[in-house]
């Protein structure tokens, strides 16, 4: 796989070969590669012939999350390179625009993957006709989170599958208004049916590990299409996110604050208790400054001790979120850091593994 880690408007470009132990050629420097759980043929369809062996398979992802995951889908294959666009925690990819750079990437890409929701649509907004599109979601129409639309399987590229995994399709919408788990969130006293999340999909899917799996399940069909010594089915990165997905469920029911939706899978697929007030939640995550009234809320279940435990990101840091983080400070609640992104010095596993044992450490 080739990762892409830069771009014309000063985005740091690093080759990953992590699992690969291959050349850093230029061509591999070029590719970038977008994962997703639904799968998208082009118009024209993608080539269906099997790649002879050792022909190189050009991944392009849209950020360092799904650049991983590819690159742990397709480990022992060095013929496959991933390119991963934004593989640094130095950009957000909410605001992130395409480069020429990216565009030419995408043009020689044998498979793209990315997000979905609506999170990386300036990526996957630009996949070439004939050219696979894995997402984890469905693309949606919104770039900065209008969430106006429920169009989310609509795009020029052809027919927008959601991969395996039935049951947790509805995580993006039903599942995130934080009213159906009977197990974490069905206390009315914590007012949080968060009514707002179901006017379009939380973008942070990466910490649903049914959802990851089903984005790997997919990609490696892909693969295999293209080199069938690609295995079908990624046993071993699957093993170790179904291990994540056992130690999150087996999180102690501490009640938390969430300055935005980025761990609100753990907390959904836990016995964590999420009781950022509604009013705050639906702001926030229309991407949105909070009134004062909102905040004044959130901040008084921080500081009257009805938190345990406030998880932010420091990767996009709001004026309402540093309030929060100092109003937790001040309060001696336990404050838990998750970005955007990997560390630089991280890869996807290591990057879910260090939340998990953070929150595994503050539930004691």
């Amino acid at each position: 796989m080739m990762f892409w880690i830069g771009t014309d408007n000063g985005c740091h470009i690093r080759d990953k070969t992590r699992a690969f132990n291959m050349k850093k050629t230029l061509a591999g420097i070029a590719a970038t590669l977008t994962l997703g759980f639904g799968v998208t043929a082009c118009a024209d369809g993608g080539s269906s012939d099997q790649a002879a062996d050792g022909k190189e398979i050009k991944v392009v992802a849209s950020t360092s999350v799904w650049g991983d995951i590819a690159e742990e889908v397709a480990k022992g294959h060095d013929n496959v390179k991933v390119v991963t666009i934004l593989d640094n925690n130095q950009d957000d990819p909410h605001e992130y625009e395409a480069t020429a750079r990216d565009l030419a990437e995408l043009k020689n890409a044998d498979i793209v993957v990315g997000n979905g929701a609506g999170y990386d649509n300036w990526l996957t907004d630009h996949v070439e006709q004939g050219t696979p599109l894995v997402t984890a979601k469905p693309v949606g129409e919104a770039h900065h989170h209008d969430h106006g639309s429920e169009n989310h399987g609509e795009q020029s590229h052809g027919s927008d599958t959601t991969g395996g995994h039935e049951g947790h399709d509805d995580h993006g919408h039903e599942g995130h208004n934080h009213g159906e788990s009977e197990d974490s969130h069905s206390e009315g006293e914590h007012n949080h049916s968060h009514e707002g999340y179901n006017h379009g999909e939380n973008p942070h899917i990466w910490f649903d590990m049914d959802t990851v799996n089903g984005f790997a399940d997919k990609l490696a069909q892909e693969l295999n299409s293209k080199d069938n010594s690609i295995s079908k089915d990624p046993a071993e990165f699957k093993k170790k996110t179904n291990e994540f997905a056992d130690r999150i469920k087996a999180l102690k029911g501490k009640n938390v604050v969430l300055t935005e939706s980025i761990a609100s899978d753990v907390v959904k697929d836990s016995e964590l208790k999420d009781v950022t007030p509604d009013a705050f939640a639906k702001t926030v995550f229309a991407e949105s400054e909070p009134s004062a009234a909102d905040l004044a809320a959130a901040r008084e279940v921080i500081t009257s001790k009805k938190a345990d435990i406030l998880i932010t990101n420091e990767q996009s840091q709001t004026p309402a979120a540093q309030q929060l983080t100092s109003a937790a400070k001040q309060a001696g609640i336990k404050i838990i850091n998750v970005n955007e992104t990997p560390d630089n010095d991280q890869d996807y596993l290591q990057y879910a593994d260090k939340l998990i044992s953070d929150l595994e450490a503050a539930t004691k």
